[in-house]
């Protein structure tokens, strides 16, 4: 745990890098462009009835409050860790503020997850298969992407 300054320093720094890469890929509106944002292309895709539409909705609705505090929350910690960086902190005090990042992350995934899991227990049996097609595809067209990227790279 001798690097663990560095190793916080480049996630941090890392997050300092990431926000102007993601706007420039953005247009003026904040969106990135040539991609479908929200429910609307997945509700296309496998034709999701009125029914299933009112209940995605409704899950969205219960969990946005708890979504906003979580980011809220997450943020702040990234912030307390940027500040504790540029101050010199302890290695204590940074261990602290790395676990407590850790755990806001994980709270994360889990409420992601749970929230797929709501998702997928309102598609039929043909609705699954559909976006398991959806998801493979999605995943080759990534692997094309990277693997030209780093073949051009």
């Amino acid at each position: 745990m001798k690097n663990w300054k560095a190793v916080v320093s480049s996630l941090a720094l890392a997050g300092v890098v990431a926000v102007p890469a993601v706007s420039m890929a953005c247009d003026g509106s904040g969106r990135a462009e040539g991609r479908a944002h929200g429910p609307g292309k997945i509700v296309k895709e496998l034709e999701l009835s009125e029914a299933q539409k009112d209940q995605m909705k409704a899950f969205r609705e219960s969990n946005r409050e708890g979504k906003v505090a979580q980011r809220e929350e997450i943020h702040g910690a990234y912030k307390a860790l940027r500040e504790a960086i540029r101050s010199g902190a302890d290695q204590k005090t940074l261990a602290s503020l790395g676990a407590k990042i850790g755990r806001l992350e994980v709270a994360k995934m889990q409420s992601r997850n749970q929230m797929r899991t709501q998702f997928e227990s309102i598609l039929t049996e043909q609705q699954l298969a559909k976006l398991e097609t959806l998801k493979a595809e999605k995943k080759d067209r990534h692997m094309k992407r990277a693997k030209a990227y780093h073949d051009h790279g």
